[in-house]
């Protein structure tokens, strides 16, 4: 702490920069022990030799009755304001500097009476001919709205918003609002879809702007993730709201992924989903098929095949008819094309892989896999019942084994029964039944777990909603999300195709064309490719599954 004393100066005996040696009192004024001073004591000083000057703080040193002071000189008459050089008749008095002095506002002359925040400038105003509070006035500069803030502000600058009658504060990046009330969550003025969204094929970004407001006026920052973390269907960039979802083009990327969009005002978080699919896939169109002639003949082993099937990569293809009550196996060289299809060996090296499934149907009529393979069903009209098997190898039916899972239809069934085929996801089953000229739709409260289906009252009639009337419906495929249902009636040798105004729901189902495919093919079940482009009708008294294009 500085000690302050009155009327101290002396003569000084050293020349130089260094410490000083105090000697004789200047006639008139006190000397340092007058005045109390002794060792150690921090003074403010001034020294005075010839023409130059020097003011600083002084470190009192006393020994022996010989009083020194170290020197930290603050301002001198030297252009860096380093010590001065002491000649001979140097003198030092104690003195207070003007640092050391609190000026009070009202008694400066030319000052405005606007008292300055702590810490802020005063800055000569021209126009007035006085000194006032450097911007903004008086610590707090008023403006109509938040686009009137400062665009260029100092750290710590305060603005009062006159329209929301709000408080800022500038943090040195932003401005921030002062807020004592609690906080609430933004919310959604342009929220992101809510439905699945599909992505172009060719590469064109889909631009997706989200806004949000904050109740309490805050501003939103917009921020997202994804899942999984690094999808492989697009990237994803983000400017303040506006998204730019940027898909790939490589088929082997196919698939879905979630964005969830963030508006954040700081404090609180308002979080949406969307999910984007690269898909593909082309619907069939029944308007536009036309025979590949190509085809393969399944007997032997199986004289009356019922149902067709294909593995998702397309590099198998199974069937099962009431001949043998038998799955059997094919390998396809080139995938959906049966044409490349692998005969028939009975055993041996090489056997066809296949499974009975006698033990639990003695007139098999369908066949279904879940979507990854793991699962298998049939179903017949001996107990109208749809039978579930476990794979332990995907899409391997030599694998197959009984789980004892079954869910009986013969309630909406009647005497017959020609399909079963469960929804992508396997939260709905449908079973097509000749007899009842009926699609009969069940829904599964555990995916592709038939011991959780339950009937409730949906159906499709095809003889009385098709045109031409279907009153023979057999096999029924779907496209890859459900808005679409085909199915096949061999009485009319016509594949039909539906379009639903909600996914895999059939009571929403409306015929949006129909393909003769002639009457040599008798069609009793149908499959497609995984891309949409190629069709399989099984014909039921040749025993052979001719493929199609269906675009």
């Amino acid at each position: 702490m500085v000690k302050f004393v009155n009327r101290v100066k002396l003569n000084l005996t050293t020349t130089g920069t260094g410490t000083v040696t105090f000697g004789s009192v200047v006639d008139g004024f006190q000397s340092l022990a007058d005045a109390s001073v002794v060792d150690s004591d921090v003074v403010r000083y001034t020294i005075e030799s010839g023409t130059n000057f020097e003011v600083g703080t002084g470190t009192i040193g006393l020994s022996g009755g010989t009083y020194t002071m170290a020197r930290a000189p603050s301002s001198s008459s030297l252009a860096n304001n380093s010590a001065i050089n002491l000649n001979a008749g140097a003198v030092c008095f104690l003195t207070m500097l003007s640092e050391d002095i609190v000026q009070v506002l009202s008694d400066l002359d030319n000052v405005s009476s606007t008292a300055p925040a702590g810490g802020q400038n005063l800055s000569y105003d021209s126009g007035t001919s006085s000194w006032v509070p450097a911007s903004p006035s008086g610590g707090i500069t008023s403006v109509a709205n938040l686009a009137g803030l400062p665009a260029s502000p100092n750290e710590t600058d305060l603005a009062w918003v006159q329209d929301t009658k709000s408080l800022f504060i500038y943090d040195g990046t932003e401005w921030d609002r002062f807020y004592t009330d609690t906080n609430a969550t933004p919310d959604w003025t342009t929220p992101p879809p809510s439905t699945k969204q599909i992505l172009a094929v060719d590469g064109t970004a889909t631009v997706q702007t989200v806004a949000a407001s904050d109740p309490e006026g805050f501003p939103i920052e917009y921020t997202f993730d994804t899942n999984p973390a690094s999808p492989a269907q697009a990237t994803v960039s983000n400017s303040s709201g506006v998204f730019t979802i940027t898909p790939s083009t490589s088929v082997s990327d196919e698939g879905e992924f979630t964005l969830r969009y963030r508006a954040s005002d700081g404090i609180h978080s308002n979080a949406l989903s969307t999910v984007y699919v690269l898909s593909f896939y082309t619907n069939p169109d029944m308007t536009s098929v036309s025979y590949d002639s190509k085809s393969f003949d399944f007997s032997p082993p199986e004289n009356n095949p019922y149902s067709v099937r294909f593995s998702a990569d397309g590099t198998k293809m199974y069937c099962v008819g009431y001949y043998t009550d038998t799955v059997y196996q094919f390998t396809l060289s080139t995938a959906f094309d049966v044409s490349t299809s692998s005969n028939y060996v009975a055993s041996g090296a090489g056997a066809t892989p296949k499974f009975y499934v006698g033990s639990q149907e003695g007139t098999v009529r369908a066949l279904d896999f879940s979507a990854d393979g793991t699962k298998m069903y049939i179903c017949g009209g001996a107990t109208k019942k749809v039978h579930e098997y476990d794979l332990s190898t995907a899409f391997d039916v030599s694998t197959s084994a009984y789980n004892n899972n079954f869910f009986s239809v013969s309630g909406q069934m009647g005497s017959s029964i020609s399909d079963v085929k469960f929804s992508a996801t396997g939260h709905r089953m449908y079973v097509t039944g000749y007899s009842v000229d009926k699609i009969v739709q069940y829904d599964l409260s555990t995916n592709f777990d038939v011991t959780s289906a339950v009937y409730n009252g949906v159906f499709l009639n095809t003889a009385s909603a098709a045109s031409p009337t279907s009153p023979y419906p057999q096999g029924i495929a779907w496209n890859n999300t459900g808005s679409k249902l085909y199915h096949c009636d061999n009485y009319r040798d016509t594949v039909y195709e539906w379009d639903l105004t909600t996914e895999f729901d059939v009571s929403t189902a409306t015929q949006v064309a129909a393909a003769n495919i002639g009457n040599s093919y008798e069609a009793v079940s149908m499959a497609f490719s995984s891309d949409g482009t190629k069709m399989y009708i099984l014909n039921g008294s040749t025993d052979t599954v001719h493929q199609f294009t269906a675009q």
